[in-house]
């Protein structure tokens, strides 16, 4: 195992801040739920619930993307990176990282637009409860850009030549013995 693996750097606690985040949302999602079954059954009026859940759960969505993709969580293709030669696997490696690293910052520019433009318009949301969309949208934007920088960091190190975190994180788990779900 690598040196910089045992110790943590500022960008695996911002994304463990955003995993913790997402887990947050998640658990809202979970009382907010049952709030409103529990809203059904009695004279509780629980207005713009369906709005919240939903605003919830894009955030957790956007908020964990850093983290599941630093930890090897997205779908990768292992079967062929493991057929072919150490060469073209980094030559893969090294061309998938880049366009990822493009398309991640891409919607990182495109979801922080978005927000500015909602920010910037007073844009309100539609639903029963009535708040500026820049504030559920920005947590896209935070998500996008954990996940920006998660990109960038494994491109640094596959540019390195180094292995991705993703690719020690799959060889401990099978070293660990738990074959299960290897992409």
């Amino acid at each position: 195992m690598e040196a910089p693996l045992l110790r943590k750097r500022w960008l695996d606690h911002l994304l463990d801040l955003f995993a913790v985040l997402g887990a947050l949302c998640i658990l809202a999602v979970c009382i907010m739920m049952i709030a409103m079954s529990v809203s059904r059954e009695t004279l509780i009026v629980l207005k713009g619930g369906d709005d919240i859940v939903a605003w919830l759960c894009a955030a957790s969505a956007f908020l964990v993307l850093g983290q599941t993709f630093q930890h090897g969580g997205i779908v990768r293709v292992e079967m062929m990176l493991d057929a072919v030669g150490p060469r073209r696997r980094w030559v893969l490696e090294a061309l998938s990282l880049s366009i990822c690293l493009v398309f991640a910052a891409y919607a990182t520019w495109a979801l922080g637009t978005f927000a500015w433009q909602s920010w910037d318009i007073g844009d309100v949301s539609q639903g029963q409860i009535v708040i500026p969309l820049w504030m559920p949208q920005s947590f896209a934007v935070l998500g996008a850009v954990g996940f920006m920088l998660a990109v960038g960091d494994e491109w640094l190190r596959v540019m390195r030549r180094r292995k991705p975190r993703y690719q020690l994180a799959q060889e401990a788990k099978l070293a660990a013995g738990d074959f299960g779900e290897t992409v």
